[in-house]
């Protein structure tokens, strides 16, 4: 395993991802396919299209009304990196990965259960597309993206392309992070749980710690079951949580405890 700058992965997979990002920012001809290329793919944009049906599915059951009313705005996301898109009944064309982000955001929303949101930090914002998928619905002052340095920067290109949301986007790399107070919802889509556990003490630190509600997905695929229960445990600390499943991941939803 590659451990760089406290992201644990495969070697190869991490150096590919990293390298590919780089040509990202730097190539438009690249970013204007990057959502379809297998080194991007093997860490972003690989939802299946079943696994995109049964996503589906469950957004439905959330809240159709919302979905069919938003569909356009959310299909928005699809509109840049030429990712793999399928017809679905009800959506027509969308990528799969936008449906999984369009089922984190209806799940959210359950979670904050209609309190305001105006600071939003995401630790492991993959291009931003979550960000643009949440903007649609929430109406937040401040998105702040914490990534990798290489990230970060396909990040800034990419919500580039949607200026209203961009104007109220920070980038900030791991290696440039400080505490941050005041956070209504701090979120993690798989990236914190791919942290080395220092890692990850850093960022309940100086994010989940100052946060009113999290939103949290745990992949226990390739990471010890220890990391797992040591991070429940400092959760259980300060805030109020249930647990879910999504395929091999854990949902967690937590909310500050009253003081």
């Amino acid at each position: 395993m590659n451990n760089y700058k406290g992201w644990t992965a495969e070697e190869h997979i991490a150096t590919d991802y990293i390298e590919i990002c780089k040509k990202i920012v730097e190539d438009d001809d690249v970013f204007a396919v990057f959502k379809s290329l297998q080194e991007y793919k093997n860490i972003l944009e690989h939802v299946t299209p079943r696994q995109g049906s049964e996503y589906l599915t469950t957004v439905l059951e959330m809240s159709e009304e919302a979905l069919l009313e938003n569909i356009e705005s959310f299909k928005e996301n699809d509109t840049i990196g030429s990712p793999d898109k399928f017809s679905y009944p009800q959506v027509g064309k969308i990528s799969p990965t936008t449906i999984r982000y369009i089922k984190n955001v209806f799940e959210m929303s359950t979670l904050l259960d209609e309190n305001p949101v105006s600071r939003v930090v995401e630790v492991g914002g993959g291009y931003g597309g979550l960000c643009k998928t949440l903007d649609v619905v929430c109406d937040f002052d401040e998105y702040i993206l914490v990534d990798l340095p290489e990230a970060v920067k396909v990040q800034e290109k990419y919500l580039k392309n949607f200026p209203e949301l961009n104007a109220k986007c920070k980038f900030v790399s791991c290696d440039d992070l400080e505490k941050i107070e005041d956070i209504d919802l701090f979120i993690s889509n798989y990236a914190l749980s791919e942290c080395d556990y220092d890692t990850q003490m850093k960022y309940y630190d100086n994010l989940i710690e100052n946060s009113k509600f999290t939103y949290i997905i745990y992949n226990l695929v390739n990471f010890n079951d220890f990391y797992y229960n040591k991070f429940i445990e400092r959760v259980s600390e300060r805030f109020e949580f249930t647990t879910s499943k999504d395929y091999e991941n854990t949902v967690i939803l937590s909310k500050l405890k009253e003081q």
